[in-house]
């Protein structure tokens, strides 16, 4: 079925169907009722491929996350797809798996489908040839808890400041040797939380033990490794801050060298997940609004789509966290 049978069993002519296909406001509710009638009396769906080419538009979001396993990335990805799809757009989603050859090939694909629009995140933000394709790429393009030398819009949370409230909190609670696992300084989040570390003993006048930092390693079981490493040391640490993706491989650690929390361990977990309320004793935990940060995504690459939007400089935003006080902390 084509549009011409759909015009004639109408009874309308080519240009109102085409307006109805492409939801046009100019036209009379009756008649675009009266169109999609008749193309689902008719079974008629329109060719995508060739609306594109007219258009000029797919209406199709690529979004490239390492994990989407990873909770904080499927809760923040739901929220963009929401957002997006509320004004006519669908996503395509793949992982990364923090591969660089996976990433390029992944860029590569958005690019010749000619998707309308990007969200990604980058296993690492300064490679070199991950940089040349996002500088040759004409696609607007989010950058997601990722920051780059190139002029792209970027929406990320405040790691800095949600550590920062991490370890205040345990140095107020008498802790000196304070672990933490998080993910690599090749992503801001990684470089971020160590900052915030590291100003935090400054600030408290505590000298930094390097061995209670996690390796800047891209490992499946880095946290496990790290954790278990400064966890048997002859000096381990009265608490761990630990990213939420690498708290789970910590509580493995915990378990298997029975250790009491908070008794003989306190933790925080950076960024608030079913894993932090359901263990016993529920975690503390830096939170921030997961749908909010693919919220504000979703809605900036919405913008930037907008032609009249495409002269802006470089937008930066940041969303807020606040420290959540549950039962895995103890004064030291």
């Amino acid at each position: 079925m084509t549009i011409v049978d759909v015009a004639v069993r109408a009874g309308v002519a080519l240009g109102t169907v085409s307006r109805v296909i492409n939801n046009k406001e100019s036209v009379a509710p009756a008649l675009r009722e009266r169109v999609n009638e008749a193309a689902r009396a008719l079974g008629y769906v329109p060719n995508s491929v060739a609306q594109s080419m007219r258009t000029q538009s797919t209406q199709v979001v690529g979004c490239m996350v390492s994990d989407i396993s990873n909770p904080l990335f499927s809760a923040t990805v739901s929220a963009a797809e929401e957002v997006l799809h509320q004004h006519g757009y669908s996503m395509m989603l793949s992982n990364s798996r923090d591969r660089l050859d996976t990433e390029a090939e992944i860029l590569t694909l958005f690019q010749r489908r000619r998707f309308d629009g990007l969200i990604i995140t980058l296993s690492r933000e300064e490679d070199p040839a991950t940089l040349k394709l996002l500088a040759d790429c004409t696609i607007p393009t989010i950058l997601l808890e990722r920051e780059s030398s190139l002029p792209i819009d970027a929406v990320s949370v405040d790691h800095f400041g949600g550590t920062l409230q991490a370890m205040n909190y345990l140095i107020k609670l008498g802790h000196r040797r304070i672990g933490l696992v998080t993910v690599t300084q090749a992503a801001l989040p990684g470089r971020q939380r160590r900052l915030a570390y590291r100003s935090a003993h400054h600030e408290a006048g505590i000298p930094v033990d390097e061995s209670l930092l996690s390796p800047d390693v891209f490992l499946p079981d880095a946290g496990y490794q790290a954790a278990y490493r400064m966890l048997v040391s002859s000096k381990p640490p009265t608490a761990i801050v630990a990213g939420a993706n690498q708290m789970p491989q910590v509580l493995k650690v915990v378990r298997m060298l029975k250790l009491a929390v908070p008794g003989q361990l306190s933790l925080i977990t950076l960024g608030d997940t079913d894993v932090a309320s359901l263990f016993e004793p529920a975690l503390t935990a830096v939170r921030w609004e997961l749908a909010k940060v693919g919220t504000a995504a979703a809605e900036l690459l919405l913008a930037r789509m907008n032609s009249t939007a495409s002269a802006r400089d470089p937008q930066r935003i940041t969303i807020p966290t606040e420290l959540v006080l549950r039962d895995s902390c103890a004064q030291r």
